[in-house]
């Protein structure tokens, strides 16, 4: 290969790994801020193994250049791609899930006493209209991601979610298949209510019960457990190894 073309490619690739560090100590830096008033043990521990860390950008860019598994010239796009899925993972898990514990159940919130308590509860309806939206924003991103990994082309129009699970079934994404009645139903029960008709947390704030608690948080579970480590051995060449089982049909939700 020429000289200068090898210069002109490692210059690139030195300039991206740059953006990276600098993308990550952002996050480092706010996650330090975050646990600032404890202890430096306890600081370090709960930055080290926030799960925010966990989605480590510049060990995928390595892996994914060295490997050569997929095109070379999709990387730098993969990597935005990556920034924005790390930003919503911290906004949802190191923001908003701790405010339940803060501003709801710190606050006295019981849901079997919910009607004695409106403002507590209009707290909690809003926190969970935030969990909804940026759970299914999150999922949006991943399989912008993933789609763009397999076939260097955004994945737009209408039906994306068809397109996604069309083009997965012959990749190694393809056990990614076994959430996709969960997807559905969260779209269908949780996200398009919330968002294009009418409110379903009115009405529980109406009828003075909560419903699906526990599974308006499967959709980040998904995320968080079952997409990651697979997608470093994928793009080695490996099959996915780590998967998320807690996921029920949504017949029976």
């Amino acid at each position: 290969m020429d000289a200068k073309l090898v210069q002109s490619i490692n210059l690139r690739r030195k300039k991206m790994k740059d953006v990276i560090d600098e993308f990550e100590k952002g996050l480092r830096e706010a996650l330090q801020y975050k646990y600032r008033n404890e202890p430096q043990i306890v600081r370090e521990s709960l930055v080290r193994e926030s799960f925010v860390r966990v989605w480590n950008i510049d060990e995928f860019y390595a892996l994914y250049l060295e490997k050569g598994i997929y095109p070379q010239e999709r990387v730098n796009k993969l990597i935005y791609q990556l920034f924005d899925i790390k930003i919503e993972i911290f906004y949802i898990m190191e923001l908003d899930v701790g405010l339940y514990n803060h501003l709801v159940y710190g606050a006295g919130f019981d849901k079997n006493k919910i009607d004695n308590l409106p403002y507590i509860i209009l707290r909690k309806l809003s926190l969970d209209q935030t969990l909804i939206v940026k759970s299914r924003i999150l999922w949006e991103r991943v399989m912008n991601f993933i789609y763009y990994l397999e076939t260097g082309k955004d994945l737009e129009g209408r039906s994306k979610k068809t397109r996604f699970f069309r083009l997965i079934k012959n990749t190694k994404w393809s056990y990614l298949e076994r959430y996709k009645d969960y997807i559905e139903w969260f779209d269908d029960k949780l996200r398009t209510p919330e968002v294009h008709k009418g409110s379903f947390l009115r009405r529980l704030f109406q009828t003075g019960v909560t419903r699906y608690d526990q599974e308006m948080l499967k959709l980040l579970n998904i995320v968080s457990n079952a997409v990651w480590k697979n997608l470093l051995q994928i793009i080695q060449g490996r099959q996915p190894c780590i998967f998320y089982e807690e996921i029920p049909h949504k017949n029976g939700l």
